[in-house]
């Protein structure tokens, strides 16, 4: 249990961090391109990507030791689709004409995974639909490839820094992730009424724009700055990895 906290709680402290840097190129680009950075861009970005860190470290946390991951005995995989109903029919205690059984039924694992795996992708249907306009069939395209990249990450041992797999693939989550983004879809299409368009986005960044102020400088300073920070970091690391693998073959 030990380990599984310190995960969760690396992962709280790490992901706005690595959100706010993902999401520095667009405020850079944003800025050069309207001279004003808009709240509300700068805003739905940062939650979309906070959301992407989110779900990728609950797909993967937390991370167990490999010499416990090598003495497992599960299976890697399952690819018969509608488990999950099946599960629940066996082995959820819900009685319909016992009230008492309700509250058991709905807390049980049958249930809880099943709508935990609707519900992560919802905020990435509503997304696509909201922020980047993708119509129905591209948002259940786009949340089918992203629940196979969780699930091919976790069949994978973590990109292979695990010896096998410590979570399931399941064609089940697929289904479940898939169906979750097309209902963040159409979540998404009853709330935009509400909120601001592109155009409103961005005439007001322009509007801002007409008056650079003092705070307005330091702040594309700072933008500026960043930016360059994180493209040297970048350049450095790569340069240092480069350093440490050798050529293949075929390249000497």
């Amino acid at each position: 249990m030990g380990v599984s906290v310190n995960d969760l709680r690396s992962a709280v402290y790490a992901f706005p961090v690595l959100a706010f840097i993902i999401a520095l190129p667009f405020m850079w680009w944003h800025y050069h391109k309207y001279g004003a950075v808009s709240r509300w861009r700068v805003f739905w970005t940062y939650i979309f990507v906070s959301y992407l860190l989110c779900a990728y470290f609950l797909i993967i946390l937390p991370l167990p030791d490999p010499a416990v991951v090598a003495k497992l005995t599960m299976p890697k995989y399952n690819l018969v689709p509608l488990t999950f109903i099946r599960e629940f029919l066996k082995y959820n205690p819900l009685q319909l004409g016992n009230v008492h059984t309700w509250k058991a039924a709905l807390l049980a694992p049958t249930v809880v995974q099943p709508a935990f795996n609707v519900a992560l992708t919802i905020p990435f249907g509503a997304f696509l639909r909201y922020y980047f306009h993708r119509p129905w069939w591209q948002v259940i395209i786009s949340s089918f490839c992203l629940s196979l990249f969780f699930e091919l990450t976790q069949l994978s041992g973590l990109y292979g820094v695990y010896p096998r797999p410590y979570r399931l693939f399941d064609v089940d989550d697929l289904l479940l992730n898939t169906t979750g983004g097309w209902i963040g879809c159409g979540l998404a299409r009853l709330v935009m009424p509400i909120l601001p368009t592109d155009a409103q986005m961005d005439h007001s960044a322009a509007k801002r724009a007409e008056n650079v102020s003092m705070w307005r400088r330091l702040a594309g300073f700072v933008v500026d700055w960043l930016a360059a920070l994180l493209l040297a970091t970048l350049i450095g690391v790569a340069v240092s990895l480069i350093g440490r693998v050798s050529a293949p073959d075929w390249l000497t």
